[in-house]
């Protein structure tokens, strides 16, 4: 598996959505989410985007997950929605100028290798100050486990089912 962190982005869209869509399921068409998500949050400052690559395919590469964050900030969409579901005191310490891990997927017959925890340190390698993340609240989901793992903690609830979760990167 080779983790790639591609400069044409444009070009890879068609091939991140079938994955993206198998993972998340939260888009009706191609159309939509490239507008309404991909394109608007590669033209944020500080965006990453990674892919997961099977070059062992008979076929050739298959993509086998992919990675997406960039520098989150007051006035965009999910840190306002953030500063209105958690304490003041927590969102002034971490709201604005953190690095948000936005999309972190890794199609289900990958799972279990590795290929999400090597997305999410590369994502994050050069990263320093604080990060945030959205994802499930239930304990016993992998996601929940590999953040974790890597250093995250609960910072609050976002809604019903669904956490904030901060770390400090050094």
């Amino acid at each position: 598996m080779e983790i790639q962190s591609p400069t044409d982005v444009d070009h890879l869209a068609p091939q991140i959505w079938p994955v993206y869509a198998t993972v998340f399921g939260d888009f009706e068409s191609y159309e939509l989410w490239r507008a309404d998500l991909f394109d608007r949050h590669a033209a944020r400052a500080g965006y990453r985007l990674l892919t997961a690559v099977d070059g062992s395919r008979p076929a050739g590469t298959t993509l086998a997950g992919f990675g997406w964050g960039y520098t989150g900030q007051r006035g965009q969409f999910w840190s306002d929605l953030v500063c209105n579901s958690l304490p003041k005191a927590i969102t002034d310490e971490w709201v604005g100028g953190h690095f948000e891990v936005v999309e972190l997927a890794v199609l289900p017959e990958y799972r279990g290798q590795g290929v999400g925890r090597a997305l999410h340190d590369k994502l994050l390698e050069s990263v320093t100050g604080r990060c945030l993340l959205s994802t499930s609240d239930d304990p016993g989901d992998p996601a929940v486990r590999l953040y974790l793992s890597s250093g995250w903690r609960k910072l609050g609830v976002l809604r019903p089912g669904v956490q904030v979760m901060g770390r400090s990167a050094a």
